[in-house]
């Protein structure tokens, strides 16, 4: 069953996504911020809705590079 999260949760995702690309230098590569889309998503469904945690686990991501 799909949820719909609401528009703060989503601008809280979209903001960690912008953050963390432009840290890792990876803003023009749409392939890497897609993954990196996808795993913020992820790490957001388990349960890190804090900014500060979910910045942190997204910056510590391999796969994103």
């Amino acid at each position: 069953m799909v949820v719909s999260i609401s528009k703060e949760d989503a601008r809280l995702c979209a903001s960690v996504v912008k953050e963390v690309a432009s840290s890792k230098g990876i803003v023009n590569d749409p392939t890497a911020i897609g993954r990196l889309t996808a795993a913020v998503a992820r790490l957001f469904n388990k349960g890190l809705r804090d900014r500060d945690e979910l910045m942190k686990a997204a910056l510590n991501l391999d796969a994103i590079k």
